[in-house]
């Protein structure tokens, strides 16, 4: 009896081991930390040629998101939506090269723009509410043709919301 009572014990603690430890999908329950560096590798890839003021546009476009039913209800979910191969909501991310920044100051303005947001700091939101943004240099997808309206033009890129 005793061992048999050890025996479920076991199985009970292995199975609980097993819940707790299995790895979860990257849109649910990331950690600050993870969420953290998924920000700011976006606001590094998408935003760095245009510095502080563009990294910080392109982080109201991912909390925009977030509080948009339309998109993942996560800073990580939004940034992975669409997965690691074409098409994808953020280049870099299905691009198949390294996301190791390069730009070391770069990289650590991206990473501080990134702390503000997850603050109680974080700067105030000069898209105008966009969920969308494109370069400058590039017309609107077709599918957003009478469906967008700019808001905000902040270094190489225009921002949009839905009309």
């Amino acid at each position: 009896m005793i061992f048999s009572r050890y025996c479920g014990l076991k199985a009970l603690a292995l199975s609980a081991f097993v819940i707790t430890t299995a790895p979860q999908s990257p849109a649910h329950a990331q950690s600050e930390a993870d969420t953290e560096r998924m920000l700011a590798l976006n606001l590094y890839h998408e935003a760095r040629q245009d510095g502080r003021d563009g990294m910080i546009a392109v982080g109201w476009v991912v909390f925009n998101r977030v509080d948009d039913p339309s998109f993942p209800d996560t800073v990580y979910g939004v940034i992975t939506q669409g997965g690691e191969t074409p098409p994808c909501q953020f280049g870099w991310w299905c691009d198949g090269k390294s996301d190791r920044p390069e730009d070391q100051e770069l990289w650590e303005e991206a990473q501080a723009v990134a702390g503000e947001f997850l603050s109680e700091n974080r700067p105030a939101d000069p898209t105008g509410g966009a969920i969308y943004f494109w370069e400058t240099w590039r017309d609107a997808p077709g599918w957003a043709a009478g469906k967008v309206r700019q808001t905000a033009t902040i270094g190489g890129n225009n921002f949009y919301q839905l009309q």
